[in-house]
């Protein structure tokens, strides 16, 4: 190891990475401030709750998002004490961990001169990835019962209602809306239920049907893109 004490232990495609990253923590910190005070927001209705009395309000903060809070500061105050030890620097910024991470990126090249930094990226990142799952939870794929689906196959309904199902149904079908059932019933590709229906009542097509032509006669904007990707 080299013993010059200005070493620059972080390349510099690292250094501008570790400030992109201590400047989010600004923001994220808000933002697990709201979640961990105000988790009714983030949560499905009824989570938090306990279970004892109905009459019982939401718990008053989100124990994931203080544990996550609570890790970043943790983190953040690790790296300003080793700089400062090493460094030879006194601290006289915010203890908060906005205020830490900013005297972080305004002291970046002690940071980078600090023995150990080289571990600095990982465990900020991780931290900020952390945290970052709590305020911004990733969307949760819809799994699907193939046999609820094949049930909703026989199922007769209008254009609209067609529509509406077609939206919880994936990517395939979110074209599939009132017009292009229209198109297809214009088209002779799908055909009305017999009736007798009333003179206003509108007209009910198997979903099924309309589903397996949908798929089979791309409208032309499917077909563009399609043809594009190729």
């Amino acid at each position: 190891m080299n013993d010059e004490p200005n070493q620059l232990y972080l390349s510099r495609a690292e250094i501008r990475e570790l400030a992109e990253l201590l400047r989010e923590i600004p923001d994220l910190a808000d933002d697990l401030a709201i979640a961990r005070t105000r988790q009714a927001k983030l949560g499905a209705r009824g989570d938090y709750r306990m279970r004892h009395r109905p009459s019982e309000q939401p718990l008053p903060y989100n124990p994931a998002a203080a544990r996550a809070a609570d890790h970043l500061h943790a983190v953040l105050v690790g790296w300003v004490r080793l700089v400062c030890e090493q460094r030879g620097l006194d601290y006289a910024g915010s203890t908060t961990t906005p205020g830490l991470s900013r005297w972080l990126d305004k002291n970046m090249i002690a940071l980078a001169m600090t023995d150990g930094v080289a571990g600095a990226p990982q465990e900020i990142g991780q931290a900020v990835r952390a945290a970052t799952l709590i305020v911004c939870p990733p969307a949760t794929d819809i799994v699907f019962d193939s046999a609820m689906v094949e049930q909703a196959r026989t199922h007769r309904l209008n254009a609209s209602g067609i529509a509406t199902l077609a939206k919880e149904l994936g990517n395939e079908y979110r074209n599939l809306t009132v017009r292009r059932v229209q198109t297809l019933r214009d088209s002779g590709k799908i055909t009305p239920v017999p009736g007798p229906w009333a003179p206003d009542w509108p007209e009910m097509f198997v979903v099924g049907e309309v589903l397996d032509q949908h798929l089979a006669y791309p409208s032309r904007s499917r077909r563009k893109a399609g043809s594009s990707a190729g």
